[in-house]
């Protein structure tokens, strides 16, 4: 873990603060079996299982299981150099190193839409089980699909 830096370790941290997090609400109503708890999970709809350091280069690994597919682990990679200049030319006055935990809620919001947005059912898993999503050097890019909605 050569290239492993403070900054790579506390985006690390921050997504799997993020991920695991419990916030209260006194929302009621709802359509889910869940919906009469007063702390509930970030996203419902995902159990995760981790975010790993890459050994070999700089980049992020999450994995989850949907609820509905309690037998499969998904994973989503993050190259970290690609995100680092991505995220800078988007946002353009911020340098994401300065704000590590600004980046990790970024790199999460952009994770959750892009699942949204692709067939992970159609993810094959490969040799280590894991159905991965994407590449991880697609991150703050055009959504897929996104030339097919007009607003």
């Amino acid at each position: 873990m050569e290239n492993v830096d403070a900054f790579d370790q506390a985006v690390r941290t921050d997504i799997s603060t993020i991920l695991n997090r419990k916030y209260r609400t006194v929302r009621h109503g709802g359509h889910d079996k869940e919906e009469h708890l007063r702390e509930r999970q970030f996203w419902p709809d995902m159990q995760f299982h981790g975010v790993e350091i890459w050994p070999d280069a700089s980049g992020l690994s999450i994995t989850f299981t949907p609820v509905n597919e309690p037998g499969q682990i998904y994973g989503y990679r993050i190259d970290m150099a690609t995100a680092l200049t991505a995220w800078g030319k988007r946002v353009g006055i911020r340098n994401p190193r300065q704000h590590p935990s600004m980046f990790a809620a970024e790199l999460v919001w952009y994770m959750v839409t892009y699942i949204g947005a692709v067939g992970i059912e159609d993810s094959v898993a490969a040799a280590d089980g894991i159905r991965w999503i994407n590449k991880g050097t697609e991150v703050f890019e055009k959504l897929p699909g996104a030339d097919h909605h007009h607003h």
